[in-house]
């Protein structure tokens, strides 16, 4: 975790005190691995809970949008939908209901949370929102292609008891999309007390592919949506109002659900996953007797890609998106499958030099460290499905070749901590900085961005609001980024189609093309930053204008 010690632009001697304390109570304690995903609050949960068989920690069965009343699915069209910031008291866990901040779609026929949303391509996604929480708050619809007005940033914030309008024309790729909180200084708090969810947007080539498989939405295509919370022994999440820092969680939680299995047939399943967790990097893999059972990565955060690719284990950073193809026909009826984050190095360099504070897991206890391995969901394999074996083809979609970029220009961004613990873009920090337009670039121009992470860092996912992009190369990579590159220019499988969030690993070089062609007239102010959303929260944020 992080040297907090150097963090003095967000921390205070209180906080320290209550780390301290906290370091205290769990030092020496090391959580099971095997049972990370179950590890209650208290020490003497989980010295019982490391006894727990398989069967018994997962012990919920998977909520599915179309299936649950809270967190169920609503298809959006030109209507204006109406959704509202709240607070709740829902039954997330078993016993004590858990307060939640979460948006509300209210109608005649029933309440449902943080609703799955889906949408077709060319259609117009008209949201009257209203906030009924005691701050301000927004919805950012994370990934669309969206003027400043109706992109939910924190440039405009919606005020206690007020309304926004949104209207979004979605031009988009199909993929699975999000939205969530996101107002200037509160995003880590809000989300991880709830207020997120997922968008899907379809189209004719989407829908073509899900005819060829065979797969029916909601039966073997299934969204699932991963994060991480601190839970205490009440089951309360648990966030502070001030010096949260890298915030990972003792509770993983897949469509909301708790130590969830899933029943499955022995055929072919179609997953939109999406990591949605506050700062928690994970390493998905499908695990059975022991060893990875290889899948296929068809999309990203844009979409499709343009071909299937076989891959063992994906990173999948805070906000990205991944799509992907499993076969359970080889798996005898009675066996299981387990999604797993495997445990990987970490790098979280910013800990190698200056004065070390006590263990920064005091603040998350029962919560396994980051790079450590994570059991999230498990797959109860039934009996095979009668009929036709579905066949993959060999092209998925129509996706554009990686433009010619020799000669665009290069604008270098750096990723770095100053020796005060801020968290920079270049020179700039949205705590210091604030709504001044660091840069701003001409409406229909293209450009390379080259983002540097400094060694001395950590692995930062890099969000760009309002436009999707293309990374062209990786340089200076990690080993294990190197040993996933199948393209040139160094790039891995989920390098190859539209993306809007991008992982830096410490010490690489990572280049992106922007086009920044759209139809919004006048200046238009978009967000960049790291979406570990406490650093952004602690200013790891720059405002950047597109002009006439």
């Amino acid at each position: 975790m992080t040297n907090r010690a150097r963090r003095h632009i967000v921390l205070s001697a209180v906080t320290a005190a209550a780390t301290l304390a906290g370091w205290r109570l769990w030092h020496g304690r090391k959580p099971d691995r095997t049972t990370a995903n179950s590890t209650p609050s208290t020490p003497a949960a989980a010295d019982t809970s490391q006894a727990l068989a398989s069967r018994e920690r997962f012990s919920q069965p998977l909520r599915l949008p179309l299936h649950d009343v809270h967190f169920g699915e609503l298809a959006v069209s030109s209507q204006t939908l109406e959704l509202v910031a709240t607070r709740s008291q829902v039954a997330v866990f078993p016993g004590a209901p858990t307060p939640l901040w979460h948006y509300a779609a209210r109608s005649a026929a029933a309440t449902v949370l943080n609703p799955l949303l889906r949408i077709r391509r060319g259609e117009t996604l008209s949201v009257h929102f209203r906030n009924e929480l005691a701050e301000e708050t927004t919805i950012h619809w994370h990934g669309l292609i969206v003027d400043e007005a109706n992109d939910g940033s924190g440039l405009h914030p919606v005020a206690p008891g007020t309304e926004r309008d949104y209207q979004v024309q979605v031009t988009n790729r199909a993929g699975l999309y999000w939205y969530h909180a996101h107002p200037h200084g509160r995003t880590g708090l809000q989300v991880q007390r709830g207020l997120a969810g997922l968008l899907l947007v379809e189209d004719a080539e989407e829908a073509a592919l899900r005819k060829h498989l065979g797969l029916v939405w909601g039966e073997r295509d299934l969204p699932l949506c991963i994060a991480d919370k601190q839970v205490d022994a009440g089951n309360a999440l648990v966030y502070p109002e001030q010096g949260a820092d890298d915030w990972i969680g003792n509770r993983v939680l897949v469509n909301w659900t708790p130590e969830p299995y899933l029943d499955v047939a022995a055929a072919l399943y179609r997953f939109r996953i999406a990591n949605t967790a506050n700062a928690r990097l994970l390493r998905l893999a499908f695990q059975h007797a022991g060893r990875s059972l290889p899948f296929r990565l068809i999309g990203t955060d844009g979409g499709l890609l343009g071909g299937a690719l076989r891959v063992e284990d994906v990173f999948l950073a805070p906000a990205q998106r991944i799509d992907v193809l499993v076969d359970f026909s080889a798996i005898k009826p009675g066996e299981r499958v387990l999604l797993r984050s495997l445990d990987y190095v970490a790098m979280e360099n910013e800990d190698e030099s200056g004065d070390f504070m006590p263990d920064p897991m005091g603040d998350h206890p029962g919560a396994m460290p980051m790079g450590a391995a994570l059991d999230i969901l498990e797959f109860r394999v039934g009996a095979a499905l009668p009929g036709r074996e579905a066949v993959i083809p060999d092209q998925l979609s129509t996706l554009a070749p990686l433009p010619d970029t020799s000669a665009w220009p290069t604008r270098s961004l750096r990723l770095r901590m100053d020796a005060a613990g801020g968290w920079f873009i270049n020179d700039w920090n949205f705590l210091r900085d604030g709504h001044a337009v660091a840069f701003a670039v001409k409406r229909g121009t293209c450009e390379v961005w080259e983002i540097r992470n400094s060694m001395t860092s950590m692995p930062h996912p890099v969000h760009v609001h309002g436009f999707q992009f293309r990374v062209v190369s990786r340089s200076v990579s990690p080993m294990d980024v190197r040993a996933r590159q199948v393209a040139s220019g160094g790039r891995t499988p989920q390098d190859l189609g539209w993306t809007d969030t991008v992982l830096v690993w410490p010490g690489e070089v990572v280049r992106l093309a922007m086009d920044f062609s759209q139809p919004y007239r006048g200046t238009q102010r978009y967000m960049l930053h790291c979406h570990n959303l406490e650093h952004e929260d602690m200013g790891m944020m720059l405002t950047f204008a597109v002009t006439d």
